[in-house]
């Protein structure tokens, strides 16, 4: 299990991409009302159906690479309704992290109940084009994050 942390300490140094709502980060300069409309989105009845949202693509992403999470101890190749459970739990209690490790990608997916994204570290370049059409059908964006 030490190795499993391990592991995610040396993906979360790696280069990131950001699976968003936003096309694109929003400046730090912008007048706009980025911190009402994330709280209104994770305080809402409308976190339920972003909640599916982030759930399904997850799950679309197991459709190609195997996966471990780490939620209440490691569960290799969890079970789709894990990934429910777990995503629906951090959203009701308004806190807590999903790690998805895809070790044969050596890749990471983390998902924290306070942002409205995935933060993606260690994208290989064909794992970042699925990504993309997984992210884009969902009404969601890839872009790089910031190094």
């Amino acid at each position: 299990m030490n190795d499993m942390f391990k592991k995610i300490n040396e993906l979360l140094e790696k280069p990131c991409h950001v699976i968003d709502f936003l096309p694109q980060r929003v400046p730090n300069t912008s007048n706009g009302h980025f911190f009402d409309v994330e709280d209104y989105l994770l305080s809402s009845k409308k976190r339920h159906e972003m909640k599916n949202r982030y759930v399904n693509i997850i799950l679309k992403l197991m459709c190609y690479y195997r996966t471990s999470i780490l939620w209440n101890g490691w569960n290799n190749n969890p079970k789709p309704a894990d990934i429910e459970a777990a995503v629906s739990e951090i959203m009701e209690n308004h806190s807590g992290t999903l790690n998805i490790l895809f070790p044969d990608e050596d890749a990471l997916l983390v998902f924290e109940w306070d942002c409205l994204n995935f933060t993606v570290y260690n994208l290989s370049e064909s794992m970042k084009e699925i990504m993309e059409k997984i992210a884009l059908s969902e009404g969601f964006f890839c872009w790089k994050g910031m190094d």
